[in-house]
């Protein structure tokens, strides 16, 4: 198991990604959705693992949402960065992480590929994010 840590710009969100997969055989994707296109996305994610995300301060921590409002997309208010997505899921939720933010990015090599979801209903998204997403949670800061 590896263990990855991570943040936004100024520091305030942090994770932490428990995962079985070497960081140079991820394969990052890039959500062609126009968030994720003006973000250049490059999305990570373990069935298998976990991801926990937390904030030094909760209150600079957006958690915007658009589309079919199934996600919270995790903003820093203070740097601007996008650190991840998050989709609460009754009393589990499912998350990806910015291959960016990760300490061991210069290792995740792979060029992103791109996916279109945007024909996908709510019913759709949320069973592919249930099997392709990590699980996750919310550091006591944020919960």
């Amino acid at each position: 198991m590896h263990t990855l840590t991570g943040r936004c710009h100024c520091g305030n969100i942090s994770v932490t990604f428990e995962t079985n997969l070497d960081p140079a055989n991820m394969e990052p994707r890039a959500c062609q959705c126009s968030f994720c296109r003006m973000h250049s996305t490059a999305a990570v994610s373990d069935p298998d693992g976990h991801l926990t995300f937390t904030a030094v301060d909760p209150k600079q921590l957006n958690r915007y949402t658009f589309g079919l409002n199934s996600t919270e997309f995790l903003i820093c208010r203070t740097c601007g960065v996008y650190v991840g997505a998050f989709m609460p899921d009754g009393d589990q939720a499912f998350a990806n992480v910015m291959a960016g933010i990760l300490g061991e990015r210069d290792r995740i090599t792979r060029t992103p590929v791109r996916v279109e979801r945007e024909r996908e209903n709510l019913q759709d998204r949320r069973t592919r994010r249930r099997a392709m997403w990590t699980p996750a949670t919310l550091g006591q800061t944020l919960s």
